[in-house]
């Protein structure tokens, strides 16, 4: 687990803003935003802009994650870092995107999207309350140097970029993963998996392999290893 940190309660106070954006690069109003630390999160909402901010926070590390619950977007997760004091903007607008596909599970078996294979099964698979829809995988694979997330507790490159869901997943056993053409990864390179976990507040080290033949990155669950949560996805170039 990559560990997002602790928030400081040393009095100090800071703030954070950002704009939400629609595939077209459009503002992306009545969006709800949550930034969040271990105990509690604080919820907002994007205004006509897109914008959103918090003030009179504490500095230190929080999980940032953002949708448009009417649209039925993706659920965006990363984990930001604010230091005291700091009147942080976020450089880059993050985009709300809509989900690709949906394919469901019947036992075992693989889901397709993008550049990645997913080795699903109905064994292990623990949805969120409320999700009455069986073995369901939401996904659409993005450009993450397009997408607007912060990365600001990763090490490396991040070279490609999933949206899981149904949001809060979580898969025990992991789920093993073949991805395969991603532009930057050759053979023998270091790949590290990654995808983020809310309750955890950081990202779940999936694993760290080196890329085979024609660049190919795969993982299977193994002693432990494998994706455990539907969310936002990475593999990042040590």
């Amino acid at each position: 687990e990559i560990a997002c940190g602790e928030v400081l309660d040393d009095g100090a106070t800071a703030s954070i803003s950002g704009v939400l954006v629609n595939e077209a690069g459009e503002p992306y109003a009545d969006a709800t935003v949550q930034l969040c630390t271990a105990t509690q999160c604080k919820p907002t909402t994007s205004d006509a802009s897109g914008a959103w901010s918090y003030t009179d926070i504490e500095g230190g590390c929080y999980a940032i994650d953002a949708h448009h619950i009417e649209d039925h977007t993706v659920k965006v997760l990363s984990f930001v870092e604010v230091g005291t004091g700091e009147s942080r903007v976020l450089s880059e607008d993050i985009v709300l995107y809509d989900y690709a596909q949906e394919d469901t599970v019947s036992g075992e078996g693989t889901v397709t999207t993008g550049n990645l294979q997913i080795t699903a099964s109905e064994d292990g698979y623990n949805p969120p309350f409320g999700h009455d829809g069986g073995t369901l995988v939401k996904s659409i694979q993005v450009d993450p140097a397009a997408a607007g997330l912060p990365f600001d507790t990763i090490e490396g490159d991040v070279v490609a970029m999933w949206y899981l869901g149904p949001w809060s997943t979580e898969l025990e056993p992991g789920w093993g993963i073949t991805a395969t053409g991603i532009d930057g990864i050759s053979e023998g390179d270091t790949i590290q998996v990654l995808s983020g976990d809310y309750f955890g507040m950081g990202w779940d080290i999936a694993g760290e392999v080196t890329a085979g033949a024609d660049g190919a990155v795969t993982l299977t669950n193994d002693d432990c290893g494998g994706v455990h949560f539907l969310s936002t996805l990475v593999l990042v170039k040590k």
